[in-house]
């Protein structure tokens, strides 16, 4: 295994790095960095297009002897670069790095889509509108992966699945879930519905559903609004209905990572049912 040293912060290869923190700089090079010892690994495992491993100097034994044998026969094989202290820190985005950092190429089955009639959606799936705090979404995407969703759809105005915080809130689940990112909401919640899909807006309004009296089918899909805002009523008016948890009195709402995971929670408790688990 062949490393490299780099201890100018000014080297080519730390400046490119340093660049992917910044969501202009990932488009660009189509590549993302993943941070921390758990994250790396569950790259490898997942057998993702890793490009470089940079290994902070001052860890350098350590994080050798727990990974050095994922980097083993891995193919392609990527360049793994030992960084100076001030190198390593350029590119990490960590308050207490662990020492280790992947550069990983865009995933294939993170994709935008244009041709909006051409989606079959997967059958346990999960809609996100407007959900703009990298951690919420990473929160999100860990609670939908533990609930059997299989994709997750984004409105394009989301944040970005390639932050450092959507990574780290996702834990390594990221790395096994399928994400479509569209443009034009009302067009695709159209013709999914015309595909005989059902869509709810989790929401509290007028003629909302509690959960605990909505007749869920396979294949239903609950649709998670803006932190603050909720959901644009435009997106609510193409849902089939409105679904709301019941809580306290006195406390205004849940937050939206806690209110998908309740939700999902109640889906995949009821596919257990029909299954007879």
């Amino acid at each position: 295994m062949e490393i490299k040293v780099i201890t100018s912060r000014q080297n080519a290869t730390v400046v490119w790095a340093s660049s992917l923190k910044e969501k202009k700089y990932r488009e660009k090079h189509a590549a993302f960095l993943a941070e921390g010892v758990k994250l790396v690994k569950e790259a490898f495992t997942s057998r993702l297009p890793v490009t470089h491993v940079f290994i902070s100097e001052d860890k350098k034994t350590d994080i050798l002897e727990e990974l050095a044998p994922l980097f083993e026969g891995f193919e392609p094989a990527p360049e793994i670069v030992v960084l100076s202290s001030p190198c390593f820190e350029k590119i990490s985005t960590e308050k207490a790095p662990q020492g280790v950092i992947a550069a990983i190429k865009y995933l294939d089955f993170f994709k935008r889509i244009d041709k909006i009639n051409s989606v079959d959606l997967s059958p346990h799936a999960l809609y996100l509108s407007s959900v703009r705090d990298p951690s919420n979404l990473g929160a999100i995407i860990r609670s939908a992966a533990a609930f059997g969703v299989e994709e997750i759809v984004l409105s394009a105005d989301s944040a970005d699945v390639y932050h450092p915080k959507t990574l780290r809130a996702a834990m390594g689940t990221l790395f096994r879930i399928s994400v479509l990112i569209v443009s034009d909401e009302l067009a695709f919640l159209e013709a999914q519905r015309a595909k005989g899909r059902r869509f709810f807006a989790a929401e509290l309004r007028e003629n909302a559903i509690p959960l605990s009296s909505l007749s869920l089918r396979d294949g239903d899909v609950f649709v998670i609004g803006n932190e603050g805002h909720g959901i644009s009523p435009a997106v609510s008016s193409a849902c089939c209905g409105s679904v709301y948890i019941p809580i306290a009195a006195g406390v205004e709402s849940l937050n939206a990572s806690v209110a998908a995971s309740v939700l999902l929670w109640e889906q995949y408790k009821k596919r257990g049912e029909a299954d007879g688990v």
